[in-house]
């Protein structure tokens, strides 16, 4: 029966989990100018006009962690495993080390600090082993 369990959520999950390409994995320009010491997070694609986007959420464990000399500047650590989850942000989402990372939304209000837990997030079709991050964090 637990195997049927798993099976039907992970099911779930991938038809719920809203494409994405690879592309975007990879820290893409902002339409918000970045500021000096700024830092673009790797963001999803935006939903093209008149598609709704729909998110496979997942519980997760996790603490923000980020280096400004790393590709993705931002990421998290698994709470049980240790284990680094590489993750996407909504658009115009950046980072900044002043000195330690903290995650600005598109407005620039700081959304998450180094060290901050986040609880869910969403799948990625194209990545498995990447998720969206979203609000609310916790």
């Amino acid at each position: 029966m637990r195997h049927f369990v798993a099976v039907a959520v992970l099911l779930v999950m991938a038809a719920c989990a809203a494409p994405i390409s690879l592309s975007a994995l990879t820290p893409s320009p902002s339409s918000v100018p970045l500021a000096t010491g700024e830092i673009a997070l790797p963001t999803e694609p935006p939903v093209p006009s008149g598609e709704v986007e729909a998110c496979g959420g997942v519980a997760i464990g996790a603490v923000l962690h980020g280096a400004a000399a790393d590709p993705r500047a931002a990421w998290l650590i698994d709470d049980f495993l240790g284990t680094r989850i590489d993750v996407v942000w909504p658009p115009g989402y950046r980072a900044r080390f002043t000195p330690n990372l903290e995650v600005l939304d598109a407005s620039g209000g700081v959304v998450l600090k180094a060290g901050d837990p986040v609880t869910g997030a969403c799948v990625v079709n194209a990545a498995p082993a990447t998720l969206l991050v979203e609000p609310p964090f916790n």
